[in-house]
């Protein structure tokens, strides 16, 4: 399996980087985690062949904001004539309706269809827990964040954590995993992380960059990947919170757009 990484900012797109969107091609299977701008990569070179070899075309949303959600009104265009699979976490899990939060999503006067008409697109929901997804084992868990997000791990390949407060939980879900792809908002030194303390504006339900990679120490996981990078940060602060990260887990990079990686299993 390939991971291509098509969106590693949070909240904001930039000149650099979209919103966050992960694609795992499997053979003719085509799992993208997440519909931020980065969807959009999809539609031309050199993203588009992992369109073009799938016949398989799985969706799998990790919450509902929009920077992670905004690329399902592309979906008509991305995947013309295809047929898609969107995977969203179930009530259960969120305390939202899957069903409901997308026609609230995509509908007139905010999108020209609304989602219910949008061919060859269907809706099926995730459960905590195992599901088989495209003939892996896609394990769920609830997270932390301002509206509860979820995280997958992918067989024993891949775990996708973003949107979260750094939880110590995560390190027993992605243990052995080949990659981590886990959101890194802020370095140590910014805002408090204590319990008690309130975080400023836009870093509560985020993680701080060491917390995380402490997180993949004791996971062991093969490679951290720190993706949902803050847009009001800059290139330089992304490659300092790396180098800081690497005193706690030495095989720790900054995710980039484009950036392609195999999955192998531990």
């Amino acid at each position: 399996m390939k991971l291509t990484l098509l969106g590693t900012q949070g909240w904001i797109p930039t000149r650099e980087r979209a919103t966050t969107c992960f694609a795992v091609e499997d053979g003719e299977r085509l799992l993208v985690f997440d519909a931020g701008t980065g969807l959009s990569r999809l539609a031309r070179p050199p993203f588009q062949p992992l369109v073009e070899r799938s016949r398989e075309i799985h969706v799998l949303l990790t919450h509902y904001h929009l920077d992670h959600t905004c690329g399902l009104a592309y979906l008509p265009g991305i995947f013309p004539g295809r047929h898609v699979t969107v995977h969203a976490p179930a009530a259960s899990l969120t305390g939202v309706d899957p069903g409901r939060a997308l026609e609230d999503l995509i509908r007139p006067p905010y999108n020209p269809r609304e989602w219910r008409r949008l061919d060859g697109v269907e809706l099926r929901e995730v459960q905590a827990g195992a599901n088989d997804i495209a003939g892996h084992r896609v394990v769920v868990r609830a997270q932390q964040h301002t509206d509860t997000s979820v995280a997958y791990r992918l067989d024993d390949a891949l775990v996708v954590s973003t949107d979260t407060a750094a939880d110590p939980a995560t390190a027993e879900f992605a243990a052995g995993a080949s990659v981590l792809l886990h959101e890194a908002w802020y370095l140590g030194g910014g805002p408090p992380a204590t319990a008690s303390a309130s975080p400023p504006p836009g870093y509560a339900g985020h993680s701080e960059a060491l917390a995380v990679a402490a997180l993949a120490a004791a996971a062991r996981v093969g490679r951290l990947v720190f993706v949902h990078l803050n847009p009001l940060e800059d290139e330089t602060a992304y490659t300092a919170m790396a180098a800081a990260a690497r005193r706690v887990f030495r095989a720790v990079e900054v995710g980039s757009d484009g950036a392609r990686f195999s999955l192998d299993l531990m």
